[in-house]
């Protein structure tokens, strides 16, 4: 049941230019275990990318403040628990900044945070939660689980194309395939943790009883004394205390759980693929050549996975941590990264769905949420030139690269799938710097700016006949329309920094390689941008797009959990301009 604070006060303070708000956290829980049963009545609400501050305020100076992400805060007045390992917070009068828009401060992801506050030896428990600005949570629910789902799918399906692999097939299951999938995906992250945790796993210091000389006995307790007085007849010894380190802590014992089920989930695995090969009658077959012939460098890899994995049990402490059997979660599982590494891997393989606050690096749903909506939207493009509209076939690039690693991919910077259709060539860039001169570009690399902005989010590049004929650029704007652009702006001259960013993108771009090159003074003076999109979320309405022809800009309204035809359609119109547009000057330029 959720009660008020004893002796203590959190306040967290929203700024919206000059206007402050102030949210108390005024209920709590004792127990850990209540935490999310009592969510509802315990949350408190902050919105996401505006400045807050808190104030932990306690009329004990021996009070501590413990909230997830703390430890990211560039404050000199965090301090570190010795025992737990955590950053708190000491009582002040003083607030502390938790974002702002400086560079030191990363934005609060939308989600549950914890919040725990120790006073007088008890623990009070309850939530925060950062709600998206520009999205309600559903549709931004929505955008982290699409994004999660889509890119983990196209890594199982790569994993089966390569492999030649099917559900049907007998041998190996869809399900142990899967999970040597996920172990391979987090083997990097969860190795790192291990060789850490072989080092220096937690301990504790605890108090054991020996039998001592009476001579040699520098220690007494109370229990030593009642042991005294039970056993008059022992004149010489004492039963006596001494510190020991014990590592058979429940954090440890759910590590060694972990590392069991994944050596156990490997050996499955490579005794499946050695009973498959031993199994098949006629393996002379070219796909069951290949598949064999792939599972045989999946059974490699397994082998090396497992040899690893089967190092740390020979930590001096691994033999001294007994069997985890509660099924209560540890703390420090989600609050250390070496513990949470393993409970995130065994949490995925026994797809589990117990709330678990990830560092944002360790998943999509913890990239901050204009990052995430623009993964969200690349992805959005490439489903859209895949789709039975516009029917463009991914050849290279990215995931559908030939060498492509089996792992759920990231969406670095330079990014780029090549597609293809009939006599068309699109190349669907993913931020990648312009050069600034003509010299540095390349039939592959067209573009180079004149201008200041040199990185936008992300462009088409449009060939037909391999000839270069134009491209699309686009950037994702996680803010309202409003901010984006404001034609009364323009009016008196006093563009904001986001319309001279697109401006720029549509007049500062040139090419050497546009509709074949060439000498011609005209050709060199035309812009090969065909048009320049921000694109935004709206979460209320119907999506909808508005041009700006004077300066080759369109605002195209995208947003999660809603129908994306308008986009394909505006894909399919600039592409078909594009190539109208081209066909004369492709003969000119051939000409000169």
């Amino acid at each position: 049941m959720a009660i008020p604070s004893n002796g203590f006060e959190v306040i967290f303070t929203q700024k919206l230019g000059e206007i402050e708000k102030q949210i108390k956290v005024e209920r709590y829980v004792t127990d850990e275990k209540d935490l999310y049963e009592n969510k509802e009545d315990l949350t408190a609400e902050i919105k996401e990318n505006l400045g807050v501050t808190i104030c932990f305020r306690s009329s004990r100076a021996d009070a501590q403040f413990f909230m997830d992400g703390l430890e990211t805060l560039p404050e000199p007045r965090l301090l570190v628990d010795p025992v737990e390992g955590e950053v708190y917070l000491s009582p002040a009068e003083e607030p502390i900044t938790l974002f702002d828009h400086s560079e030191k401060y990363y934005p609060l992801i939308p989600d549950l945070y914890r919040i725990m506050v120790v006073i007088k030896e008890q623990c009070y428990y309850s939530l925060i939660k950062v709600l998206p600005k520009q999205l309600e949570v559903a549709q931004w629910e929505t955008m982290k689980q699409e994004v999660e789902r889509e890119l983990k799918g196209l890594a199982k399906d790569l994993l089966l194309k390569k492999t030649g692999l099917n559900t049907r097939m007998e041998g190996i299951s869809q399900g142990l395939l899967e999970q040597f999938y996920v172990i391979n995906n987090h083997f990097s992250t969860v190795m790192a943790a291990i060789s850490d945790l072989y080092r220096k796993a937690n301990a504790q210091i605890t108090k054991e009883y020996t039998f001592v000389s009476k001579e040699k006995s520098r220690m007494i307790d109370e229990k030593t004394i009642r042991h005294a007085a039970k056993h008059p007849e022992n004149n010489h010894t004492f039963k006596a205390p001494i510190s020991a380190v014990t590592y058979d802590l429940p954090e440890n014992r759910l590590a060694k759980k972990i590392i069991e089920s994944i050596s156990k989930t490997l050996t499955d695995f490579i005794v499946r693929v050695d009973d498959l090969e031993k199994s098949w009658d006629n393996p002379s077959g070219l796909d069951k050549e290949k598949t064999l012939k792939e599972l045989e460098k999946l059974s490699r890899v397994a082998g090396k996975m497992r040899g690893a994995i089967q190092w740390i049990k020979t930590a001096p402490w691994y033999s001294r941590v007994g069997v985890y059997q509660t099924t209560s979660i540890p703390h420090v599982m989600n609050s250390d990264p070496r513990y949470r590494a393993l409970y995130q891997l065994y949490r995925e393989l026994n797809k589990e769905q117990f709330h678990l606050q990830n560092h944002q690096t360790y998943s999509y749903q913890w990239k901050r949420s204009d990052k995430l909506y623009e993964i969200w939207g690349y992805i959005q493009f490439i489903k859209c030139l895949m789709g039975e509209e516009l029917s463009f076939v991914p050849e290279t690039g990215w995931i559908y690269s030939q060498d492509a690693e089996i792992k759920t991919p990231d969406l670095p910077a330079n990014t780029e799938i090549v597609f293809s259709k009939d006599n068309l060539r699109v190349h669907l860039v993913n931020e990648a710097k312009l050069p600034t001169q003509s010299k540095q570009t390349t039939m592959k690399n067209p573009l180079y700016t004149r201008g200041t902005h040199t990185c936008p989010d992300g462009r088409l590049d449009v060939y037909k006949d391999e000839i270069f004929i134009g491209t699309i650029i686009f950037d994702f704007k996680y803010r309202p329309r409003s901010a984006i652009w404001n034609e009364s702006l323009i009016l008196v001259n006093k563009q904001n920094e986001v319309m001279r960013q697109l401006v720029s993108y549509s007049d500062h771009i040139h090419s050497p390689y546009l509709f074949g090159g060439g000498e011609n003074p005209i050709i060199s003076r035309i812009s090969p941008v065909q048009e320049v999109w921000a694109i935004y979320p709206n979460r209320f309405g119907h999506a909808r797009s508005y041009d700006y022809p004077d300066y080759k800009v369109g605002l195209i309204e995208l947003t999660p959990g809603q129908e994306q035809g308008h986009l394909v359609g505006k894909i399919k119109e600039s592409i078909e301009r594009l190539i109208k547009t081209s066909e004369p000057l492709i003969d000119m330029v051939a000409k000169s």
